[in-house]
Parts: C-alpha cells; sequence; structure tokens
C-alpha cells in the first residue's frame, strides 16, 4: 500500500503525508512474516513538513487526522505503526518534555479527540515505549480490538530490537 497527501495551510505551508507498507524499518523481517501469516497488513505514517515554517494549526492536523482515518477505516486488514521523530525541532512550553515524548503525547491527544469526536469505537492507540540511554523513544501501534494481541507481538518486538 502505498498513499500520499499533500496538505496545504491557510499561511502557505506544505505537509506531505505517506502512507506506505514499503518503509517498515522498525519491525524486523520475522514480526513482519508473522503479522503477514494473520492477515494483517502494517503500513507506516510519514510526515514531513516540505515547504514553510508556521506553527501547524489545529486545521491542518484535522486534515492529516481525516487522510490517516479514512486509509484506516477503509481497510479492515491495516495496522499502523510508527514513531515519533526527531528530527526537526518543534516549539514547546514544555521544557522538560522531549520532541519525541511530545509528538507522541500530540499524536495520542488527536487520536482520542478523533475517535471521540466521530463516536468510533474498537480501535486502540497502543503506545510503546522504549527505554533510551540518554532519552525516550516512542511507537504508536493503531489496531482494531480484534487485532490488540498483534500489537502486543509488535511492541514485544520493538522493545526487543531497538531496547538494546
Amino acid at each position: 500500500m502505498n498513499q500520499e497527501f499533500v496538505i496545504q495551510s491557510d499561511q502557505g505551508d506544505e505537509y506531505r503525508l505517506r502512507i506506505t507498507s514499503d518503509h517498515i524499518g522498525m519491525l524486523s523481517e520475522d514480526v513482519l512474516r508473522e503479522l503477514a501469516n494473520k492477515g494483517v497488513q502494517v503500513v507506516d505514517i510519514e510526515l514531513e513538513r516540505t515547504k514553510g515554517d508556521n506553527v501547524t494549526s489545529p486545521r491542518v492536523l484535522a486534515k492529516i487526522e481525516e487522510c490517516i482515518a479514512d486509509i484506516f477505516l477503509s481497510h479492515q486488514d491495516v495496522m499502523i505503526c510508527f514513531f515519533c521523530d526527531f528530527i526537526s525541532l518543534i516549539p514547546s512550553s514544555k521544557k522538560n518534555m522531549s520532541v519525541q515524548e511530545y509528538r507522541s503525547r500530540l499524536f495520542s491527544n488527536m487520536f482520542e479527540r478523533y475517535v471521540n469526536g466521530h463516536h468510533i469505537v474498537g480501535i486502540r492507540n497502543q503506545v510503546v515505549t522504549v527505554k533510551g540511554i540518554a532519552e525516550d523513544y516512542f511507537a504508536h501501534v493503531i489496531v482494531r480490538e480484534e487485532h490488540v494481541y498483534l500489537a502486543k507481538i509488535i511492541g514485544e518486538g520493538i522493545q526487543k530490537d531497538f531496547g538494546k
């Protein structure tokens, strides 16, 4: 699966949202094979700002939510798995919080707002925290209720491979 969306803000900023099954580098081949044997496809989310440097507006965040939800809700066999990165710093009033943790919390809040606002049931956001030497790393696994046990497999695989 490969889907790409370009989202523009009213201020002229541009974001590229890519949902792909080609770049699931955070999961080992063994984990991906096990999930495929269970009939589940894992996709990754890549979000990149390609133009501008304004603060990302709630309107843009809502567009991002819609794109991700549309893919997930229209494919019953899909699980979404992604890392919160630290590549570009984001302004935050939370000085004692890492960029990854800020992004993880932001995504979790967006997820909760979306599912509650659209009265969606049976979908979970599983957060996997990997304790690093200097800081923690955060991955998210979005699954349907019937696939929660598979999210555990993903979480254990991430802990094993990245928690070294």
